[in-house]
């Protein structure tokens, strides 16, 4: 894959494109997917697995379980994660889709007010967020962290793998994301959550946000702008079938992915290949800082974020969304 580079002038601050593919690369990179969906997975199922093999007297893979699960823990919280490892993962992890990029019009810096960067759609396994959010190094490096479901981040497996080896993810929750703030760091989230995922159809281009107004509150009260990233492509990368949307946003409040995940024929968990991923950046929407901002103030700036988003989507539609047909539709705000 071609470095990142800021660039002196032109359209993008960044930009990135995944290296054309080899039969190599496509083995090595579903094998990577392969990890990645695994991991994800088996952290939620694995206390299931553990618990029933508990019962019917399997201590040795008791055991193994708790050792997986200790593994997680064993690194110093100034551990930040193997940049090699993180560039391996981005280098190759890409490659069985017919194509991916990252273009950011905007990196979160220093010198500039910090930023919620806001990552849509959330999909089934939030490739765009990995595409150019926390495992890319032009983004990790510029006093920005992903902030993700803190089920997640303790999952077995996946936290050992993708949170400590890896680095670049913290827990989303309250605590975690007003500590940063605080640090007037910049945050990467994807705000659809587990909701999002739930409602992810191909075929359509949906974001959750109708009742999702909390990351307006904290940005409002700590002076952050809220800069949209959208990764066409995305909700093509499954299929999953639609309906029974109260029962699974129910599952979803208890912190629970409610999604049934549809992609290649000969393993559905793995992302279907004929997708072109597109990871595009728009520009930072500042808000003001309000110590104590009413619900008018939050509801009014939550409807100037959602008109930015639509705007930073139809925008750059017709130049990226055109092999997933998003270059035909509208943004859907559920």
């Amino acid at each position: 894959m071609p470095a990142a580079k800021k660039q002196p002038s032109g359209k993008w601050a960044v930009a990135s494109i995944t290296a054309p593919s080899t039969f190599l690369s496509r083995v090595v990179g579903t094998g990577l997917q392969v990890s990645l969906v695994a991991c994800w997975i088996g952290g939620f199922a694995s206390p299931f697995l553990a618990i029933g093999a508990g019962a019917a007297g399997h201590k040795k893979v008791v055991y193994a379980y708790l050792g997986i699960v200790l593994s997680g823990y064993v690194f110093p919280s100034s551990f930040r994660g193997l940049s090699a490892l993180k560039d391996f993962y981005i280098s190759y992890i890409f490659s069985p889709f017919k194509s991916s990029s990252c273009h950011l019009a905007w990196l979160p810096n220093k010198a500039d007010p910090p930023s919620m960067m806001l990552y849509h759609p959330h999909g089934m396994f939030s490739w765009g967020f990995a595409r150019g959010g926390a495992w890319n190094s032009f983004i990790y490096n510029e006093n920005m962290c992903g902030y993700v479901a803190e089920s997640l981040l303790h999952a077995p497996l996946f936290r050992t793998w993708f949170v400590q080896l890896m680095g670049g993810l913290k827990s989303a929750s309250k605590e975690g994301l007003l500590a940063a703030m605080k640090r007037k760091e910049s945050i990467g989230l994807i705000p659809g959550g587990f909701h999002e995922a739930s409602v992810s159809c191909a075929g359509a281009d949906r974001v959750f946000l109708k009742d999702r107004k909390g990351f307006v509150v904290y940005a409002l009260r700590h002076g952050y702008s809220l800069t949209p990233v959208y990764t066409f492509g995305e909700s093509e990368t499954y299929s999953q079938p639609q309906g029974m949307y109260k029962l699974r946003f129910a599952l979803n409040d208890w912190k629970l992915p409610a999604i049934l995940p549809f992609g290649r024929w000969w393993c559905p968990l793995l992302p279907r290949t004929n997708v072109e991923l597109h990871t595009v950046g728009g520009t930072p929407l500042q808000l003001p800082k309000i110590d104590k901002p009413t619900a008018e103030d939050v509801d009014f700036w939550h409807s100037k974020y959602v008109q930015h988003l639509k705007a930073h989507f139809d925008l750059h539609k017709g130049n990226f969304g055109v092999a997933s047909g998003s270059h035909k539709r509208e943004l859907e705000i559920w």
